[in-house]
């Protein structure tokens, strides 16, 4: 059986490449590329590609990676804030202008110990160099993941009756609801103050 080939754009250049690859290994050889542009959205090296797509990659120095960066950081302090805290419910977690923040919603306020417990852990969890990885659940899967997180639930309704799929993503045994696009691992996540 022949393979399957797709034509598409790099840098401004016409390649026919494999049907099943992925930005993973068109760019296995650049480890400063930690993401692409495709089709001028943002999205994760893992992103299925297709006939037509044009692909530019992304380096973590650029705007666009930094907020990739940003936003995976979000996912390591949110793991971290449930560790500390197995209290906290979440909220949501974008990228801002000079940084990130994540809704949390806690029986009791945030302490400074809390606060230094969170950023060892934050620490703790980048050194493992977990793999962020993405997957998608149809809406009731998606709402029994998610049962214990009532914002989660509310952001997953929303989408019920349209049939989407629900990304997420997970990092070691955390999951969270999420379109990313991320890292492909936290290790690159080096320095951040909470």
């Amino acid at each position: 059986m022949a393979e399957q080939t797709i034509s598409i754009t790099i840098n401004d250049e016409r390649k026919e490449v494999d049907a099943s690859l992925t930005g993973t290994e068109l760019f296995a050889e650049n480890k400063d590329i930690i993401a692409v542009r495709l089709n001028g959205e943002p999205r994760d090296l893992y992103t299925p590609l297709h006939d037509g797509d044009v692909v530019e990659p992304i380096t973590l120095d650029s705007e666009d990676g930094l907020a990739i960066m940003r936003h995976s950081a979000t996912h390591v302090m949110a793991q971290a804030v449930q560790e500390i805290r197995s209290d906290a419910k979440l909220g949501i977690g974008p990228v801002i202008k000079n940084g990130f923040y994540y809704d949390f919603d806690v029986e009791k306020p945030f302490t400074p110990e809390d606060i230094e417990k969170i950023e060892a852990e934050m620490k703790k969890i980048v050194k493992e160099k977990l793999p962020l990885e993405r997957f998608e659940l149809d809406v009731p899967q998606a709402l029994e993941l998610m049962k214990d997180e009532p914002y989660k639930v509310e952001l997953i309704e929303e989408h019920a009756g349209k049939g989407e799929k629900i990304s997420f993503f997970k990092q070691g045994e955390f999951t969270d609801l999420c379109a990313g696009p991320h890292l492909m691992d936290v290790s690159p996540i080096k320095a951040f103050k909470i």
